[in-house]
């Protein structure tokens, strides 16, 4: 079986999965992400000797892969459906339609991407960037016109990978255990809540900005990424795990309970602020409702339920955010970051300041964060403080853990895959697993107890913290750098691999005595 071949099979087999699941026209988007994979996989296995070999075999693997979901869009219509008992959306001749598209676009992605990955360093970078932005830029028009419903799921995935990439400085770069980023999150949003809704009785002759709004959610976010770096600069490993995951619980707290502010003189008892009424900072759990939304002159106000405005939002957001990283990265200071992780006492030895170092990564990733939650609070249009709890916390940092620990592609690549299973893709598996039940399995069972317990215990979403675990037990063991890791992660986790080939190349290399 030729390279181009398994390669297909490989990125098709993913996409089957997707379109069991969802089936209609989603082969049509799977097709030009399976196509384009495939190519990607491919070449990553094969020395091209020219472009047209290259073109070919991406076309080929490409094809494969589309093959394959054209059979996953029968099976799902002519199999899944009845199995479920509803109605298959389309006529046999629109499956095979739907397919052929999927088929065709997915050799074209792949011949693209052939054309593209024989050319220099630079133009093959611009090349592949060009075709992930168009198609990112073409995804929510395609997904109205085939009525997929992706896009609302898609921004609120994107917020996350938003946290992420900001965890990624305090975890990737600087080597900083955070397990309570997820107050962070919450603060930015509470700050864009109490300046955009009349929660606090202020009256603004100019109602606040979102545009300046987001800027100042950013900032406080970042100065208590300040506030709670400078308690933990003695600490690392556990302790300082320890000192974040104790942060993370508070700040919800916090936010849960200020309903009665009142502010007084502390020697004469005099009250200042909140004499006459409390002031209900926060709201409790009822929280911040409503937050204003943005307003831009050619687009107008953004309104809830219009997601085109606020895809392209999200997706500036994370274009500014990578930009900036990648800055950050480049800059002596995440030289600096670097160095503190590989080993602190050594870089302090350098002329390294650790504590400017530290206070600067727990800042940078507060910030972003900050920017998260303003998106977030305005995105939802109402904030409440049991949004923010430990397992926020978790899931960001098997984002990082999982894409790659330093590398701002894997990140983002970990975010995707952890977000889009949980919002997307285990709901839907969990509405067809039960419509199979109520329709082919429950049925058949004449034990009530039986059945009532196969109702109840058959259900996906009651595991997803099961399969987040268990991703990462396979991910520690079979990859523990992650997907995409940067070269000096990977480096470190096969140098024994590396000194083992260096000894066999020295010793076959040594003359025969």
């Amino acid at each position: 079986m030729s390279p181009a071949v398994r390669t297909g099979i490989s990125a098709g087999l993913l996409a089957v999965v997707v379109v069991l699941l969802f089936g209609n026209l989603s082969g049509v988007v799977l097709g030009l992400l399976a196509g384009a994979g495939a190519a990607i996989l491919l070449d990553s296995r094969v020395e091209w000797p020219n472009r047209n070999a290259a073109i070919v075999g991406g076309a080929t693997a490409g094809a494969v892969a589309g093959l394959l979901i054209l059979v996953g869009q029968f099976i799902h219509d002519l199999f899944l459906m009845p199995l479920a008992g509803q109605p298959v959306a389309t006529a046999p001749g629109s499956t095979l339609q739907a397919g052929l598209i999927a088929v065709v676009l997915a050799a074209l992605a792949g011949a693209a991407v052939g054309a593209i990955v024989t050319q220099a360093e630079r133009p093959r970078q611009l090349g592949l960037l060009g075709l992930l932005v168009a198609f990112v830029i073409l995804f929510p028009f395609l997904d109205q016109q085939i009525q997929l419903g992706w896009t609302p799921t898609v921004i609120s995935v994107l917020i996350y990978v938003v946290l992420a990439l900001g965890l990624n400085i305090v975890v990737g770069y600087a080597g900083l255990l955070d397990l309570g980023y997820a107050a962070f999150f919450a603060i930015g949003a509470y700050t864009t809540g109490l300046l955009l809704s009349p929660q606090i009785g202020i009256n603004w002759d100019h109602p606040l900005s979102f545009w300046l709004v987001i800027w100042i959610a950013a900032a406080v976010a970042g100065l208590f990424g300040l506030i709670l770096g400078a308690p933990t600069l003695p600490l690392r490993g556990d302790y300082l795990a320890i000192v974040t995951l104790g942060f993370g619980e508070i700040v919800p707290i916090v936010f849960r309970n200020l309903t009665r502010v009142e502010i007084k003189e502390p020697f004469t008892g005099t009250c200042l602020i909140g004499c006459d009424k409390a002031i209900n900072l926060t709201g409790g759990e009822a929280g911040i409702n409503p937050i204003s939304h943005p307003w831009l002159p050619l687009v107008g106000q953004f309104r809830t339920g219009q997601d085109l405005p606020w895809y392209f939002l999200i997706v500036a957001i994370i274009a500014l955010t990578i930009f900036l990283i990648s800055r950050l990265r480049n800059s002596r200071l995440g030289r600096a970051w670097t160095a503190m992780r590989e080993d602190e006492l050594a870089a302090s030895s350098m002329g390294i300041d650790i504590v400017r170092t530290k206070l600067l990564a727990f800042a940078m990733g507060a910030t972003f964060s900050g920017f998260g939650g303003a998106f977030f609070a305005s995105y939802i249009s109402a904030i409440f403080p049991g949004v923010f709890d430990f397992s926020v916390s978790v899931i960001i940092l098997c984002m990082v853990i999982l894409g790659g620990l330093g590398n701002i592609t894997g990140v983002i690549l970990g975010g995707l895959i952890i977000m889009m299973s949980d919002r997307l893709f285990l709901p839907q598996l969990a509405t067809l697993v039960k419509n199979i039940l109520n329709t082919s399995v429950l049925p058949t069972i004449a034990d009530p107890a039986m059945k009532d317990f196969v109702a109840t215990s058959v259900d996906p979403s009651q595991f997803r913290l099961l399969l987040f675990g268990l991703t990462l037990v396979i991910m520690m063991l079979v990859r523990p750098e992650g997907l995409i890791p940067n070269v000096r992660r990977r480096a470190e986790f096969h140098e024994a691999e590396a000194g083992a080939e260096a000894t066999v190349a020295t010793e076959a290399k040594a003359p025969a005595k």
